[in-house]
């Protein structure tokens, strides 16, 4: 298949109303704004499977595909990590972010909230709280 071909394929199997992932060039798959979303709106939400920050190798994380997925979650014992589904595992960082994560609708969900109005097209970044990459 050719890249082009391969984009398609992945345009044309997308449903969701807000977004769609797309792959970047230089960079892997990023998020983006399928329309016109204000301030304040649940962009996407989708369930988590919670886990024990015990479960984690204690590697660095550019050593394990699996730690560039996690998220913290909370101090429960036993639920400190987990996964997101749907696209929200997707969404890349930015200093600048222009969604959040937050509690989704329903337990043990997680949604991602429009910080300021977002235009169709844009990319969905949010804050990962931590230094992942080198500034230079």
């Amino acid at each position: 298949m050719t890249d082009q071909e391969i984009d398609a394929l992945i345009a044309e199997n997308q449903f969701h109303p807000n977004v769609v992932w797309r792959r970047i060039p230089g960079k892997g798959r990023g998020v983006f704004a399928r329309r016109f979303l204000p301030k304040g709106t649940v962009v996407e939400w989708a369930a988590v499977s919670c886990f024990p920050a015990s479960d984690l190798k204690t590697e660095e994380h550019r050593g394990c595909q699996a730690l560039h997925h996690v998220f913290t979650w909370g101090k429960e014992p036993g639920r400190e990590k987990a996964y997101a589904w749907g696209l929200l595992a997707l969404y890349n960082h930015s200093a600048t972010p222009n969604v959040e994560m937050d509690d989704g609708p329903v337990p043990d969900s997680m949604a991602a909230i429009a910080l300021r109005d977002i235009q169709a097209g844009e990319e969905l970044c949010f804050d990962y709280g931590y230094t992942w990459f080198d500034p230079r």
